[in-house]
């Protein structure tokens, strides 16, 4: 992880210094765009999780049936998102999407990344695998390689001067390769073909092997899109309602949240296949989960800390001491990270499926609510968002499943 948080660190200096603020702005909005959309993962995880402590047979007819669905919904899904990156291209629409951050170039930018991205979604598959057979380790390995790769381009494109899409496609094109790497070493783990499985999944002889997923799937992509829907659109708000500034400034204080996150959330995936297996025993006592609950929020707090005080510094580092990273913006997302890391250790409890229907309804209203607070809290500038991320995740979310898994529990 601090491989992670160093080279994207540089990363986002490396383009300022190349593109500017402005474009350091685009760059930052469309390649966090795809996080909006509800078909990154399309709860395969959910269904590859559970499936795993479920299938006892000796040719993992389920599993392998499971992994056939999952892989079989990404392809789809990645073609329909292609066809309209490109469309939406060709008619020449995309500036009235990406707003104030719009730049000449902006259509051909977005047509590389819909492609490059919806290549990247069927071969995220791997995350769900390694995650499900508790190989974090592996995956956040992958990341950082990632991190590193994309830095490389990146710097490469700087030193020949390239235009803006050739960033944004270095962006996306890591990520391709990280994601078939990551395949390879996935099917190794789970003893199965998977990048063969992928790749035919779209075949119609395949159909009569697939396991339904729904019941877990689109719980956990509703979660998954609204919590997208929650962070995401807030660099379309102050596209739309502030500035390009005020884009880019929301986008350095997130360069630190967001590694700050995932290092918390790496701590916690161990639990997902944990739980999994305990819930189909005695379950967890309330004690242990109390604990997880502290010891998390311990860290978020720890964490934010941190971020609190290195930020503002290295934040105005990084966009060249063109725009100046405040304070008050990264307290905001220390906060928002201490909310999601005390609840972090409930959200993971309730991954079956009735958990995971309660959780689809409440990160929905967090999602509404959070988008309806944060219009008129962005004429704060990029702190506002935040803080409206923070107020709708902590009564919608934070507090109704802490409470609902301590009594389950």
């Amino acid at each position: 992880m601090p491989v992670t948080a160093l080279a994207t660190l540089v990363m986002a200096h490396t383009v300022v210094g190349a593109v500017g603020v402005p474009g350091y702005a685009l760059f930052a909005l469309m390649t966090t765009l795809p996080s909006v959309l509800p078909l990154t993962d399309l709860g395969a995880g959910a269904a590859i999780v559970q499936a795993i402590p479920r299938d006892q047979s000796p040719d993992r007819t389920l599993l392998w049936g499971t992994v056939l669905s999952a892989a079989h919904n990404l392809m789809c899904a990645a073609a329909l998102i292609a066809f309209t990156g490109v469309m939406v291209a060709l008619f020449g629409v995309s500036g009235v999407l990406l707003g104030d951050a719009a730049q000449p170039g902006s259509d051909l930018a977005f047509a590389l990344a819909a492609v490059l991205f919806a290549c990247s979604m069927p071969l995220g598959l791997s995350r769900s695998i390694l995650m499900a057979v508790n190989r974090n380790q592996t995956a956040f390995l992958m990341q950082a390689g990632g991190s590193v790769l994309l830095l490389l381009l990146v710097l490469a494109a700087a030193a020949t001067a390239a235009p803006l899409p050739v960033f944004i496609g270095a962006f996306f094109f890591s990520q391709c390769v990280v994601g078939a790497l990551s395949v390879v070493i996935a099917g190794r783990y789970l003893g199965m073909p998977l990048m063969a499985i992928i790749l035919g999944s779209i075949r119609t002889r395949e159909r009569e092997r697939r396991k339904p997923i729904g019941h877990l799937a689109m719980p956990m992509t509703i979660v998954t899109a609204a919590s997208a829907v929650a962070y995401a659109t807030d660099r379309l708000v102050l596209s739309h309602s502030a500035d390009a500034a005020a884009v880019a400034g929301y986008s350095a204080g997130a360069q630190f949240f967001a590694p700050a996150s995932s290092l918390l959330s790496a701590a916690g995936l161990p639990l997902w296949a944990l739980f999994a297996e305990r819930r189909s025993a005695a379950g967890t006592p309330r004690g242990d989960l109390v604990r997880l609950l502290v010891l998390f929020g311990a860290g978020g707090l720890a964490v934010g800390a941190v971020i609190t005080l290195l930020g503002p510094v290295a934040g105005s580092w990084m966009m060249h001491e063109q725009l100046r990273v405040g304070t008050g913006l990264m307290v905001a997302f220390a906060a928002l990270l201490f909310v999601q890391a005390v609840s972090y250790p409930a959200v993971i409890w309730l991954t079956d499926e009735a958990g995971l229907r309660f959780q689809a309804t409440a990160f929905s209203l967090m999602a509404v609510v959070n988008l309806a607070v944060s219009i008129p809290l962005a004429r704060w500038g990029a702190v506002g968002p935040v803080l409206g991320s923070v107020a709708s995740f902590t009564a919608l979310v934070a507090v109704p499943a802490i409470v609902r898994a301590l009594r389950r529990a």
